[in-house]
């Protein structure tokens, strides 16, 4: 799960945040009973929410990175370089195809890699995970890439779910069980290189 308040990354039985100690779980009052003491690392890493702005930003780079193998096969077909469909002919409907194939496989490759985004998002300093904050697999890769149908057929307003939604997802990531978050370095292990105890 992650921190309703500061975005931290905390395993799901745990009471309390461990940065900025606000109860994780029903009924616990936060600063009592604590266990046991961790020791943060430096550089630990935080996340909060992906916004409507970087993501849509994201969104347009993919968009060029994935123009330009489209065109190629249009360019060559003798079709249009910019897409023009033509429903009269069985090439526009090849050249739609090889779009469709080639948008599903890079999207779902690289979102289910080490990586957890597309080029685009990795630009942008976003990331895409499950509930958990634990790295989908291919198969939920696929499914979240054609529930964007979703969001599509409803005029947009699937991808305008994100401004209001609590973890800032749209209509196809609710589908899917998954966020976009973008990770963050907690300025305070910056400013010194030692170790920070945190209850």
């Amino acid at each position: 799960m992650f921190c309703p308040r500061c975005g931290t990354r905390a395993p799901d039985d745990i009471a309390t945040c461990g940065l900025c100690g606000v109860a994780l779980q029903a009924g616990h009052v936060p600063g009592t009973a604590a266990p046991h003491a961790r020791l943060a690392a430096p550089g630990l890493t935080l996340a909060t929410y992906g916004g409507f702005w970087r993501r849509f930003m994201a969104l347009l780079l993919d968009t060029l990175v994935l123009f330009f193998p489209a065109a190629t096969v249009r360019v060559l077909l003798g079709l249009d370089v910019f897409g023009k469909f033509d429903g009269d002919t069985s090439l526009s409907y090849m050249a739609s195809a090889f779009d469709l194939f080639i948008n599903w496989l890079y999207a779902a490759i690289l979102i289910a890699s080490p990586l957890r985004g597309t080029l685009g998002m990795i630009v942008m300093d976003l990331h895409l995970t499950d509930l958990k904050g634990d790295r989908i697999t291919f198969p939920r890769a696929t499914w979240r890439f054609f529930a964007q149908f979703l969001s599509l057929l409803t005029l947009g307003i699937g991808y305008l779910m994100q401004l209001f939604t609590a973890r800032r997802q749209t209509l196809h990531d609710m589908v899917s069980g998954t966020i976009v978050v973008r990770p963050r370095r907690d300025p305070a292990f910056d400013a010194t290189p030692a170790m920070r105890l945190v209850p």
